[in-house]
Order: C-alpha cells, then structure tokens, then sequence
C-alpha cells in the first residue's frame, strides 16, 4: 500500500475519532482514588472472591450441625398368622472431638479466603493504578503532539504565504507539509493508544465501554516512597493468606486425627410381636381359643464403633504432610514480599533520581534549543531541516521524559503492592 494512501486513512480515522466523540457526551474525569474505588465495588473477579468467602461462612454454619438421627423401621410376616413390626431410632454422637475438627478447619477456610480477598484487592489496587499511569502517559504524549503539532501547522501557513510571495522555495513548504502529515498520522496512533488504555482501565474497575469515563490527574504527582516500606510485609494479604493455609492445615490434621477415635450411637427402638400356636387351648371359663397373642418390647442399646483395624492413619499422614508444605509455603511467600519491596524501593529511588535530571538539564534545554532554532531559521542563519531534526530531537527528550515520568509512578505502584498498603 502507498504511504499516502496509508496517510489518508489515518486521517480519516482521527476524522470519524474525532466526530463521534463530540457527538458524545462529556466524559466524567475521575482521579486515581475514584477509579480505585470503582473497581473494589465493581469489579467481577473481585466480587466473584466475595462470594467465595459467604460460601466458606456457610461451611462453617453446615460443619457445625450434629449428624442426624436414623429412623429404623422393619417387619415380618410368616406363612402364618405370625408378624412383628419393629421401629428403631438410631442416634450418632459425635464424639472425641470430631464437630471441633469440622468446625475448626471451616474456619480456618474463612481465614484463608477472607485473606484471599484482601490480597485480590491489593492486587487490583495497583493494577488500576498502574493501568491509570499508562492513560496519563498516553495523554501527556497526545498533548506534546498536539502543541508541536499546532506550531508547526502555523509555520506551514506562515511558508506557504511565503512560498506565494516567492521569498521561499517550495521544496520547504513541501518538507514542512510532510513534517505535518506525519505528525497528523502520529497523533492519530497515540489517541487511539490512549482510548485503548481508558478502555482496559475500565474493564478492571467493572465499567461498561460505553461509560462516559477519563482519567484526571499528572504523571508527575507519582506517591513518595516509605521511608520504611519493609514494616509492611508482615501485614501484607499474600503473607496472611499463606499463614491461614498453614493454620487451616494444621485444623485438618486435628480434624482427621478425631476421624480416627472411636464413636458411638445410642439407639432405642420399639417392637410389636404376633406370634401363636396352629393350635387349641383352654380359657379360664373352660372354652377353647386359639393360642395367639401379641407381645410389645422396648428396647435400647448402644453402638460403639472401635478403630481397630482402620485409625484414619492414612489421612492424618497426608495432612500431616500438606500441613509441611503450607510452612513451605508461607516461608517462601515472606522472602518473596521483602524482595518485592527492596526491588521496588530500589526501582523507585533510581526512578525519582532520573526524573530531577530531566527537570533540572534536559527538558528546558532542549526546549530552548528549538526556540532558537526556529529563531535562527526565520533570520536566514538555519535550515529548515535543522529546525525539522531540533523538533524531533524535542519530542525524543518529550518522550523520554514521559518514560521516566511511567516508571517512577509505576514504581510507587509497585512499592504499594509490595508492602500491601495504598501509596496514595
């Protein structure tokens, strides 16, 4: 494909860009903090853990139920008129311990999911805010374009007046118009960049596409670093989480080791009995009768269930062992938050250095360097295409400037998801 057809359909695109978005209504801007509390409201990843931990509060109310009782009924009938009804009522005990053990890892399990749910959030927390820091580079890249680009239309109209009155070439006018196009076709690549990110930060704060939202704010006002930042892992939601794992494990080592004890059932029960003789005897009164009649027996025993060949050995061994490798895991997770938050804070101090070296001898320079440029050029002493190449040596240090700007609020990001805490 032609560039300048290539050219043309960026233009076009920013032209039907530009026309559905004032056919629009105004965006509503949020800061960082509003996004961020969007997204804990409405984010479904984080809703869905919500509703993990309400099923896991249900399991504690279902472990804390006694086994039901058992209705026993029975009966007989022989050849004869003989029969027996029998109705029996079985009740479980539930003893050495056993609803402790069930209620005991339930739990435990809340722990472990109400810990999940914290550290889903932390998660989420630096997420949008790092997904904000991308749309606020975007936007600072699109408004550099947009000034540079603005400047330069007006000296394309100041040369082509020029180039009328032929005090100019028209080979600069030409070099001035491309200079322009591929500014044009930039801006087009950066704004659609920057859609693009307001969209995915919307998708993590639970938004429709179609919401009128933006992001409000400066890259610059990154969050200043702790001054300790390492008193907070012991706090931090992963770390809990995997100190609930272990309880939890330890809870169905407890729990398995009860299975493993003996039990016992009361039962009761009530039997109704038929019986006679095929044959004839006397009453008192001298008449015969048939030998037949009905005997009623109350009875009550108890079951007793002896672990003698089955000690739950098996289970207790594999808690035992899950119950070592959540330690291991807990272990590990600690030496992972404090390298998380040494990294970060290292990150962040070699970020912050970078960015006052950018503001106190690049940005101004370089921005003074294409102001005299221009200057010389209008005074016959530059080229056009020195003041062409100044201009992109500008938005070189622009956009590197922006880059270091990205990395210190993405580091102070990163030290919020370290230690667990909001930055901001």
């Amino acid at each position: 494909m032609r560039p300048g057809l290539v050219l043309a359909i960026l233009l076009g695109l920013g032209g039907v860009v530009g026309a559905s978005t004032a056919a629009a209504q105004p965006a509503r801007e949020l800061s960082v903090d509003e996004w961020v509390t969007l997204a804990l409201a409405n984010n479904p990843e984080l809703r869905a853990t919500r509703a993990d931990v309400e099923a896991a509060d249900a399991r504690v109310r279902q472990a804390a139920l006694r086994p039901n009782p058992m209705l026993e009924l029975g009966g007989q009938k022989a050849i004869s008129p003989d029969n027996n009804v029998s109705i029996g009522l079985r009740v479980p005990l539930d003893l050495n311990g056993r609803k402790a053990g069930r209620v005991g890892v339930a739990e435990q399990e809340v722990e472990v999911r109400r810990a999940q749910l914290a550290d889903r959030a932390r998660r989420l927390r630096a997420d949008v805010r790092m997904k904000f820091g991308d749309a606020l580079a975007a936007r600072r890249t699109l408004r550099v374009t947009d000034d540079l680009l603005q400047a330069n239309h007006q000296a394309l109209t100041l040369l082509q007046a020029r180039v009328r009155q032929g005090s100019a070439p028209a080979l600069e006018e030409n070099l001035m118009r491309v200079e322009v196009n591929r500014l044009e076709a930039g801006r087009v690549m950066q704004a659609t960049r920057a859609d693009v990110t307001v969209l995915q930060l919307k998708a993590l704060a639970g938004a429709s596409p179609d919401d009128a939202l933006d992001v409000q704010g400066d890259l610059a006002e990154s969050a200043a670093a702790p001054t300790d930042g390492r008193q907070g892992v012991d706090q931090r939601a992963d770390v809990r989480a995997a100190r609930a794992e272990v309880a939890a494990a330890q809870a169905k080592v407890r729990k398995e080791q009860a299975e493993g004890r003996w039990d016992a059932s009361v039962n009761v029960g009530y039997q109704r009995q038929d019986f006679g003789f095929n044959l004839k005897g006397l009453t008192d009164s001298g008449a015969t009768r048939q030998i037949q009649d009905v005997f009623h027996y109350f009875g009550a025993g108890l079951t007793i269930t002896l672990p003698v060949r089955n000690r739950n050995e098996g289970n207790i061994a594999a808690a035992g062992a899950e119950a070592m490798a959540a330690e291991r895991r807990r272990e590990f997770s600690e030496l992972i938050a404090r390298q998380e938050v040494a990294a970060a804070l290292a990150q962040y101090e070699a970020a912050r250095r970078t960015v006052d070296l950018y503001e106190r001898g690049v940005r101004s320079v370089a921005r003074a360097n294409v102001d005299v440029v221009r200057q010389s050029y209008s005074l016959g002493r530059a080229t056009l295409l020195d003041v062409i190449a100044e201009q992109r040596r500008y938005i070189e240090v622009e956009n590197g400037y922006t880059d270091v700007l990205r990395q210190a609020w993405d580091a102070s990001v990163e030290i919020e998801r370290a230690i667990g805490a909001p930055g901001r």
